[in-house]
């Protein structure tokens, strides 16, 4: 068997350190795959599966995609449920010597897209950090396209229904769950009935100190009270997790993160998951279309921005009196002068 080619050499060297993904690596205008990820994309695809020479006697098998037109051949990788590294050219060819260096630069997955091209401009694109203990349950979400984070304490004895309930409230996309994580009702829920990815972090990254620092320094606080979420281990486990997720698929401190907002169980209505299929309210039950759903026939929004508030608005009916009046003078504001209504919209 002969040597691998230097840029062989590199591919596998970066390759070995996200295994779990599909390596487009970055050759001039091109993103390639080789080997496994290559039959696998050209599978997937419909893309020609070639060859290139690779130092050994059976030539490496390789497809790829020109990178100005990659969003939509990734858009389609992630919908069918893979993850994708991008892998780009850190220095000058003209300036290189030797091989060029390239490193990760991005890591794509169903829950940290952000590309509008690949995304349903009207509904929020969540990521779930879940973490549960017998000191209680913390489910945090965030969309990364929009900035917001969203946190939800459940106490441990209504663990079971509270959390599948949050979970089809906010209906992630992807869910991080502690590698040992074995609650086979929520995998199970999880897997057939929201159909996300489910990722497992190591038990290593689990250390509720070093994630408290971390949360405290990128907040600007000194407490997660201070945004009314419970200061406590669990929550900063579940924070963190999500947070430094994000931190390591984007390539960068996620400066741009500051919405977080807690989620009081008392101030929404509680529903399950056959309750929100039932009454039909985002989507049909025999089509799962938003036509001919509540949200549908609700739905005169005129951006992307109003269309995932009414949908969100829809998914977590208000209970507390004092915000469903402020609600309703909002709206009586506007319905009382039809020209700022006009002007607005």
């Amino acid at each position: 068997m002969g040597k691998l080619s230097p840029m062989m050499e590199q591919y596998f060297q970066i390759k070995n350190e996200y295994k779990d993904y599909i390596l487009l690596y970055r050759l001039g205008d091109f993103y390639e795959m080789f080997f496994d990820d290559a039959k696998l994309a050209s599978k997937e695809l419909d893309l020609t599966l070639t060859g290139r020479d690779c130092g050994q006697e059976e030539r490496a098998p390789m497809c790829g995609m020109p990178f100005h037109s990659c969003e939509n051949y990734i858009a389609r990788l992630i919908q069918k449920g893979y993850k994708v590294a991008i892998c780009e050219q850190t220095e000058d060819p003209a300036a290189a010597k030797g091989i060029v260096k390239r490193e990760v630069v991005r890591i794509i997955t169903p829950g940290t897209v952000t590309e509008s091209s690949m995304l349903e401009e009207n509904k929020n694109n969540f990521i779930c950090s879940l973490v549960s203990t017998k000191a209680g349950n913390c489910l945090s979400y965030c969309d990364i396209s929009t900035g917001e984070i969203y946190v939800e304490s459940i106490e441990y004895s209504s663990s079971q229904s509270s959390i599948l309930s949050s979970l089809s409230k906010f209906s992630p996309n992807e869910v991080l769950v502690d590698k040992e994580y074995d609650n086979k009702e929520v995998i199970d829920f999880l897997e057939n009935r929201l159909s996300v990815m489910i990722t497992r972090i190591p038990q290593k990254q689990y250390n509720a100190s070093k994630l408290k620092d971390i949360i405290l320094s990128h907040f600007k606080c000194s407490s997660l009270s201070d945004y009314n979420i419970s200061d406590d281990s669990v929550s900063y486990l579940s924070l963190g997790i999500l947070l430094c997720y994000i931190m390591d698929t984007q390539k960068s401190d996620a400066a741009y993160l500051k919405s977080l907002s807690s989620v009081s169980k008392s101030d929404f209505m509680e529903l399950d998951a056959n309750t929100r299929r039932n009454l039909e309210l985002c989507e049909t039950m025999r089509s799962r279309d938003k036509y001919g759903s509540l949200l549908w026939v609700l739905d005169k929004t005129k951006t992307a921005m109003g269309g995932r508030m009414i949908r969100n608005w829809i998914c977590q009916p208000l209970t507390n009196v004092s915000l469903i009046k402020k609600r309703q003078n909002a709206v009586e504001e506007l319905i009382g002068d039809y020209k700022t209504l006009d002007e607005i919209r």
